[in-house]
């Protein structure tokens, strides 16, 4: 599917110059498409400053502009429905976490899940309501998962964590500095450290016992028509079903044991 141009324009909008605005304004406004010369001459801005915005954003030349130009705008007049358009952005981002899916990594995620009773789940921002699911989902199956999302109390829980509890680390980007400290300290006592990210070269992914690789937005996605947390959650979805086939005995046992207690 052919990524649209107006959504395109907008995702570098932040990288432009004050010409590249002027050219992108235009653009945006869905104006009748022009050649090089004739917007050249109409905006005041010279053809190279115009080859150079197609390059910002990622084309080769004009041509190829105006071409997906063209294309946006035929798309503005026999639009899909917003039902088509993020179901189908639904569809291509679990189609990216399917092809991501490793048996022997999600094996080994669960194997430590299931190995400690005291889990820390640290996630900022939207990664802590991918936190809230995994909570609620793990706390059923005879979990204490503690939720932490402020700096402070990320860097302190790293800090007083004991060798026979884990720490699952959520970062979609994986950059940032906090985790790091944090997953560092954790190391350094001997705590097993659990990660998911969508950022295959992030700093945090040394300091991981285990590392879940979920999919990355494209830029269309990333603008906000799909909740930011889907990619984490879609991760962990995985994890618990796993979780579920791996250990049905001992879960079997458990809830029994639950049951006699609340008798």
């Amino acid at each position: 599917m052919q990524e649209d141009l107006f959504i395109l324009i907008e995702s570098c909008r932040l990288n432009f110059t004050s010409v590249e605005q002027v050219i992108a304004d235009y653009l945006l406004s869905k104006q009748v498409p022009m050649t090089i010369d004739k917007l050249s001459e109409h905006l005041a801005v010279s053809k190279s400053s115009i080859t150079r915005f197609c390059k910002k954003i990622g084309l080769n030349n004009y041509k190829e502009l105006i071409f997906l130009y063209k294309l946006s705008l035929d798309n503005e007049e026999s639009t899909l429905s917003v039902s088509s358009k993020i179901t189908a952005a639904y569809h291509s981002l679990a189609t990216r976490s399917d092809s991501n899916y490793s048996k022997e990594v999600v094996d080994a995620f669960c194997e430590l899940l299931h190995q400690h009773k005291i889990i820390h789940f640290l996630g900022k921002g939207f990664n802590s309501y991918a936190g809230a699911d995994f909570q609620f989902k793990f706390s059923r199956v005879g979990k204490y998962v503690r939720v932490i999302t402020d700096e402070n109390s990320i860097l302190m829980s790293a800090h007083f964590a004991n060798e026979d509890e884990l720490i699952v680390v959520s970062s979609l980007r994986g950059d940032d500095e906090e985790l790091l400290a944090a997953m560092k300290t954790a190391k350094e006592r001997n705590v097993s450290v659990l990660l998911i990210t969508s950022n295959r070269y992030s700093q945090l992914i040394p300091h991981a016992d285990v590392v879940l690789i979920a999919a990355s937005f494209t830029r269309e996605e990333a603008l906000g028509n799909i909740s930011p947390q889907i990619p984490i959650l879609i991760q962990l979805d995985m994890v618990y079903e796993r979780y579920i086939h791996l250990y049905s005995d001992a879960l079997s046992q458990w809830l029994e044991s639950e049951q006699i207690l609340h008798k």
